[in-house]
């Protein structure tokens, strides 16, 4: 019955719309100009349109084209001017992004002052018009450039374009923008100049009923004034978000200037010891191997220094996608010098297992590059494959894909890389190991700047975030993939899968595109490995020793290291499943255990009040600056919160004013009770205290016979038991879900075991295993959906965002996935279609189970590319029925290639 829902529901699911393209899909110029000159992706579009390129006139159908253009009252259309403008569009950081008050505000005041129903502040990107506001459109976000009457006005000779019965006019009779809704009848729009000198889009107003007298001077003149609001607004907004991003680059750039200088007299000391004739003399091979290797690796951290500061310095801060800045590193490198100096850099890296380099004979022995973005992502991956796998082996395979190439059995290595469909050749570099895997709660921080102190003991941190940045930055590709993933994508090759020793372990990889060198040799590609004369490259500046030829390029060497505390990493599997049983259980327990923040530079202030709240059975959270403090404020209640003034990043104040102002839009169903401390604020800082959001001020330091007080107080009783009272309900809705879902269970006659005797360990492993589950909601909560799935047996991933939902989407195939459609800067639904899109250029395997949480009347639930819909609130009996329909399609799935692969 519940596969019978869960098929009816799919069927109910409308095909998917065209994609609009946009300039974010691409990274330069040159890549906007080639998207340009493609036909449109529209099939339905047959329009043939005027374009000059290259100074002569083309007729071309494409989806940036604007149709049925006056030539007596427009200027022609140009493909050089067209890409410059969407390039400048691009600089400005808008497209998008959430609806701002700033903008809304002006629509909303020109909809009062012309009295009319629409008002619009729209963008035109490629295939688009992209509103960043629209007062009287409702929800709608954007729509196809090629009915769009914005696209006319950018091109009108006149600086008000005016369209006062849209039936009269033969360009726009029979537009479905007239016919249907919002039917139009009366247009107005003044263009958006940028300062650079490019109309980026309109300002327009928009009426169901014709205005056959049109504007008057007043009028027009009030539309000009508000269009340069409106530019003026946009100029703003991205100085700040420049502002923001060139903070962060000098940061950057201060850090590594205060390395230099204790890395001068590293150097310097080496330096010395390498001309010492009389030292080098007495040094075996191995020991002035080690020196070398030293003074290489201290020229590499010097060249990312000055390469950090450097970006400063020349403002060479990536505005809106790629800028010349990521250009200015690629020149010619050197493969085989390349791999020489990986190798002679982690061979002193501290590793338990053998590590493995091989580089195929397809790779050409000079591609054009950066080759410090290269060394530096391949370190990242192997550095931290060498902390993760303690048995087994470290494999890095380097290959060349070409665009032609398709999967073959006999490609079972070559995990990431097979499921790529390139459109050029790429260079896929890849790092196998045979560590223990990542838990798939992990997966929500992989390849993402992450903060937290776990970080260093999973696969998450800085590292993947410094190789995403850089490979983004050469127009590549990254990602990680799970061994296990071949076979159940793959079931011909589950025979060979499974008699591979540690096939748990994982893949981490990267491709870019080859780009040769005008005097490279193009039949290296081709497998032909002779070396050309003029192959001298940047990777000399880094070894400043000539590579040795190798016959052969597979290496490997092995490196006895003793297990200490300090280098061996701790896993168990264990003791994470007891932590959360243990959570588990006391989130389903009666009792809820009192909590309290401590916001506090000082050390000694947090351990004495912490010791004290402790004793009082409350539970204690601490953060030692205003911004950790504030991320803590936003992630949890808290029954009392003790918040410090004078505090560095944020000071006391601004954490209470910020916090005050997200809480009132986010959560204003509780008031944080917040106390306010400092030992030297007068009673005028105390003042501005309350006034900024604090509940109450304390001098300090606070006496810890003073806490119990507090603990009792009316403001911190209330909000105890408002918390307890959710608490309760929360555990009882959980609880009674549970129990029918167990009633469902037990009445489940067909329900068999998923192993039966004599079976091997593989077998068992392959189908006991817990299925993932992708759950995206913009909740600080455990959801219903993720309660129902975890006591389901399901394995859960849960993220709020939807750039978060694209990236794991693209990152593996899951069970199945709950998408909300009410989801901050990208809808559920858009992110669906962005991700399909993608899935057909790049994907054999397409998702299955997709399903898009919304309201039953929302137009938006009605968007593509999901396999169905469930309307709100979420039925968890429904939920469960669903849940059990693709938990059978996983097992039928897993059965099969294990039968598969034993009768191989």
């Amino acid at each position: 019955m519940a596969k019978e829902e869960a098929e009816e529901i799919k069927a109910e699911a409308p095909p998917p719309p065209i994609r609009h393209r946009t300039v974010l899909d691409y990274e330069s110029s040159s890549a906007i100009c080639s998207a340009l000159m493609e036909p449109n992706p529209n099939p339905n579009s047959r329009q043939m349109n005027s374009c000059v390129i290259n100074g002569s006139v083309t007729s071309i159908c494409c989806d940036w084209q604007t149709p049925h253009l006056d030539p007596n009252t427009s200027e022609p259309e140009s493909l050089e001017k067209e890409v410059e403008r969407l390039m400048v569009l691009k600089e400005y950081l808008i497209l998008d992004s959430d609806r701002e008050e700033k903008f809304e505000r002006i629509t909303a005041l020109a909809s009062r002052i012309f009295d009319i129903p629409i008002c619009l502040v729209s963008l035109v990107d490629i295939g688009r018009q992209w509103f960043m506001s629209a007062t009287g459109l409702g929800d709608v976000r954007e729509t196809s450039r090629e009915v769009s009457f914005c696209s006319h006005a950018l091109l009108s000779k006149s600086d008000v374009f005016i369209i006062p019965e849209t039936f009269n006019d033969p360009r726009f009779a029979n537009n479905s923008l007239v016919t249907g809704p919002p039917f139009i009848r009366f247009y107005a729009g003044v263009p958006l100049l940028s300062p650079e000198g490019y109309k980026l889009g309109t300002f327009c107003i928009i009426d169901s009923k014709p205005h056959p007298e049109g504007l008057s001077l007043n009028e027009k003149q009030n539309l000009r004034e508000l269009a340069a609001m409106v530019m003026d607004t946009m100029v703003s907004r991205k100085k700040e978000m420049e502002q923001l991003k060139d903070e962060k680059t000098r940061l950057i750039a201060c850090a590594a200037h205060d390395l230099l200088t204790p890395l001068t007299g590293i150097q310097l000391n080496l330096g010395l010891l390498m001309e010492d004739k009389t030292l080098t003399d007495k040094l075996d091979t191995h020991q002035r191997e080690l020196m070398e290797t030293s003074v290489k690796c201290s020229e590499m951290i010097e060249r990312i220094c000055f390469q950090a500061i450097e970006n400063f310095r020349g403002d060479l801060v990536v505005r809106g996608g790629q800028s010349e800045s990521s250009k200015l590193g690629e020149r010619p490198v050197n493969i085989d010098q390349l791999v020489e100096n990986i190798n002679k850099v982690v061979s002193t890296f501290p590793k338990r297992v053998s590590l493995y380099i091989d580089k195929e004979d397809n790779v050409p022995s000079t591609i054009v590059s950066d080759e410090l973005k290269l060394f530096r992502s391949i370190m990242n991956y192997l550095t931290n494959a060498f902390k993760h796998t303690n048995s087994g082996f470290i494999r890095l395979h380097i290959h060349v894909r070409k665009a032609s190439e398709s999967i073959t059995d006999m490609e079972l290595d070559l995990l990431p890389g097979t499921f790529v469909a390139p459109k050029c050749d790429v260079l896929v570099v890849e790092v196998h190991d045979t560590g223990p895997g990542i838990d798939l709660d992990k997966y929500a921080t992989l390849f993402t700047p992450n903060d937290d102190e776990s970080a260093q003991r999973t696969h998450s941190g800085i590292g993947l975030y410094s190789v995403a940045t850089a490979i983004n930055s050469l127009g590549g590709e990254y990602g990680v993939f799970p061994r296990e993933d071949l076979a159940a994508s793959y079931p011909s090759l589950a025979s060979k899968l499974l008699k591979v020793p540690a096939a748990s372990g994982c893949v981490f990889w990267f491709s870019i595109p080859v780009k040769l060198p005008e005097f490279a040799p193009t039949s290296k590609l081709n497998g032909d490995s002779q070396q050309s004369a003029a192959d001298v490259t940047a990777s000399e500046e880094l070894t400043g020793i000539a590579s040795k030829k190798r016959p052969n390029l597979s290496l490997s060497f092995t490196e006895d290291v003793h297990e200490t505390s300090a280098k061996r990493r701790a896993f168990s599997p264990s003791s994470q499943e007891e932590k959360l049983a243990e959570e588990e259980e006391e989130e389903l327990s009666g009792e809820r255990t009192k909590s309290v923040l401590i916001i506090d530079d000082s050390l000694t202030i947090r351990k004495a009040l912490s010791k004290g709240f402790s004793r009082l059975g409350f539970k204690v959270t601490e953060a030692e600056n205003g911004m950790e403090g504030l991320k803590k404020l936003k992630t949890s209640e808290y029954d009392l919160v003790l918040l410090y003034f004078l505090m560095p990043v944020l000071d006391g104040v601004d954490v209470a004013k910020k916090f005050r102002g997200w809480e009132k839009e986010r959560r204003p169903w509780f008031h944080q009770y917040i106390i306010g401390m400092s030992a030297h604020a007068n009673g005028n800082e105390a003042q501005l205290g309350i006034k900024s959001g604090m509940d109450r001020f304390m001098g300090k330091p606070i006496p810890l016979k003073t806490l119990k007080d507090l603990a009792e107080c009316k403001p911190v009783s209330d909000a105890s038991a408002f918390l307890d009272a959710r608490h309760q309900q929360s555990v009882k809705a959980i609880l009674e879900a549970a129990d029918r879902m167990e009633r469902l269970n037990n009445s489940d006659d067909d329900r068999s075991s998923v192993s039966s005797q004599g079976q091997s360990s593989a077998s068992d492993s392959l189908l006991s295993a817990k299925s993932p589950c992708l759950i995206v909601e913009n909740t600080s909560d455990r959801s219903m959906i993720r309660q129902v799935a975890e006591k389901s047996g399901w394995k859960v991933v849960a993220v709020k965002h939807g750039q978060d939902a694209i990236r794991l989407l693209k990152m593996r195939n899951w069970g199945i996935v709950f998408i909300d459609n009410d989801l901050p800067l990208f809808s559920g639904s858009s992110c669906v279609v962005r991700f399909r899109d993608w899935e057909k250029r790049s994907r054999v395997v397409r998702q299955k189970n997709i399903f898009l949480l919304a309201e039953s009347h929302d137009p938006n639930a009605l968007q593509s590319g999901v396999d169905g819909t469930l309307g709100k609130p979420v039925d968890p009996i429904h939920v469960h029925k669903l849940l059990e329909a693709a938990s059978k399609e996983v097992f039928n799935c897993s059965r099969e290639i294990l039968l598969q692969g034993r009768s191989s």
